[in-house]
């Protein structure tokens, strides 16, 4: 029996795209991507978008002609008015270029938090490690020197060891730091891109292992 092989080569509008657009947010929370269709469409029945975690993998096509396609994501997903790509509860699998067939590509950037061990299960002698991650296109190289940040509540970084904490260092855009349980300190992890913050969370109550968060706007 031979195999039929069909081979796609997806093409896209040809149009004037500007600059990509870098967006950041925080981990759960929605994300609103512009599409910035020609203001004589009156609706998204044309519109495309196009998803790429990473330069190794094939681009998925997400919505075609105003329709979001199925796939594991698909629940979380919808248009606007604006035919912008809505994603709610974001997580690390968002993250990565995007096109919409009448817009620049956008960047979509995750400020994540985790710890070692998970806060619900500490260790015996109250410690635990918190883990500031940004997620974004792999294909880009290392987040730049001083770009991941933690603060204390005067927003000063924490380098070193003191009050309740010990820098751990950084790895890539992976930024570590150990912490006693028993602190009741608050810990600020921020990303700082062109000199200005571009998304940041603070962590408090860190004793009962209740982890709050908000973004910069």
């Amino acid at each position: 029996v031979k195999k039929q092989i069909l081979y796609f080569k997806m093409s896209f509008p040809a149009v004037n795209r500007g600059k990509p657009v870098d967006m950041y947010y925080r981990g759960g929370d929605e994300a609103v991507l512009p599409c910035n269709r020609p203001s004589s469409s009156d609706s998204c029945s044309a519109v495309d978008w196009f998803h790429k975690r990473n330069e190794n993998i094939n681009i998925q096509q997400e919505v075609h002609r105003g329709i979001v396609q199925s796939s594991p994501r698909s629940a979380r997903m919808s248009l606007d008015r604006n035919c912008s790509l809505i994603i709610n509860n974001i997580n690390a699998d968002d993250a990565g270029w995007y096109r919409c067939s009448y817009n620049t590509d956008v960047y979509l950037n995750l400020l994540i938090i985790s710890s070692s061990p998970p806060a619900a299960d500490p260790t015996k002698n109250g410690k635990i490690t918190l883990i500031c991650s940004l997620v974004r296109f792999r294909g880009f190289s290392s987040c730049p020197v001083k770009s991941l940040l933690w603060l204390d509540e005067t927003g000063s970084e924490l380098t070193g060891e003191g009050d309740g904490y010990k820098s751990g260092g950084r790895s890539g855009c992976v930024s570590f730091l150990p912490v006693n349980l028993q602190s009741s300190r608050r810990f600020t992890c921020q990303f700082v891109g062109g000199n200005k913050v571009k998304v940041c969370t603070e962590l408090h109550h860190i004793h009962d292992g209740s982890l709050k968060s908000f973004i910069l706007t």
